[in-house]
C-alpha cells in the first residue's frame, strides 16, 4: 500500500477562488485588497492558504454579533442627533444675537483697524504743525501722547451694535440652509 503524499502548493487562478467561494472574481480581488486572502502571483492563489484564510474571515464575520450591528447603529444615529442640536443651538445663539458670524466680526474688526491704522499714521503730519519751533521736551511729550490716546481711543470704543445682523441676512441664511436641504 502506497502512501499518497499531499501536495500543499495547488496553485489556482482567481476565477477558481471565486467558483469555490460562490462569489464574483472581482469579489475574489476584494477580498486580497482587503488583505482576507493573499495572492502568490497575479490571478494566482495557493489553494490550502487561501481557503484557510477565508474560512477564518467567516468565523470572524460569523462572531460579529446582531446586538454590536445594532448597537453601532444605535450610536449613529446618537451621533447625528446630537449634531443637529448642535447646529441648531449655533442657529438659535445667533438669531438670539449672542453669537456672530466669523464674517460679521471681520468686517467689524477690519474697519476699526483700518480707522486705528489711519489715526496712528496721521500722528506724524497732525503733531508736526503743532510741534514746529517747540523747544520744550514735556510739551513735545504731551501733544504725541495726546494723539495716540486719541487713536487709541478708536480701539476702545467698541460698540456691540456693528455686529447686529439685519434680518433680511437672517432671512437669507434660512432660505439658503433651506434650499440645501431641500436639493
Amino acid at each position: 500500500m502506497s502512501k499518497a503524499k499531499v501536495d500543499e502548493t495547488v496553485i489556482v487562478s482567481t476565477e477558481a477562488i471565486a467558483k469555490m467561494f460562490n462569489v464574483t472574481s472581482r469579489r475574489v480581488r476584494q477580498f486580497v485588497e482587503e488583505g482576507v486572502i493573499e495572492r502568490v502571483g497575479y490571478g494566482r492563489f495557493n489553494l490550502v492558504d487561501t481557503v484557510s484564510k477565508y474560512i477564518t474571515f467567516l468565523k470572524l464575520s460569523a462572531s460579529m454579533n446582531q446586538d454590536d450591528i445594532t448597537e453601532s447603529l444605535d450610536y449613529e444615529k446618537w451621533l447625528h442627533e446630537k449634531a443637529k442640536r448642535e447646529k441648531a443651538e449655533i442657529e438659535l445663539s445667533h438669531l438670539k444675537k449672542e453669537m456672530h458670524s466669523s464674517g460679521e466680526i471681520e468686517e467689524v474688526m477690519n474697519n476699526m483697524i483700518m480707522n486705528f491704522r489711519q489715526r496712528i499714521l496721521s500722528i506724524p503730519t497732525k503733531c508736526a504743525l503743532q510741534l514746529i519751533n517747540q523747544d520744550d521736551p514735556k510739551y513735545v511729550e504731551s501733544i504725541i501722547e495726546a494723539s495716540i490716546h486719541e487713536a487709541l481711543i478708536e480701539l476702545s470704543n467698541y460698540d456691540p451694535s456693528q455686529f447686529v445682523v439685519s434680518e433680511e441676512e437672517v432671512v437669507e441664511v434660512g432660505e439658503e440652509d433651506g434650499e440645501k436641504a431641500n436639493s
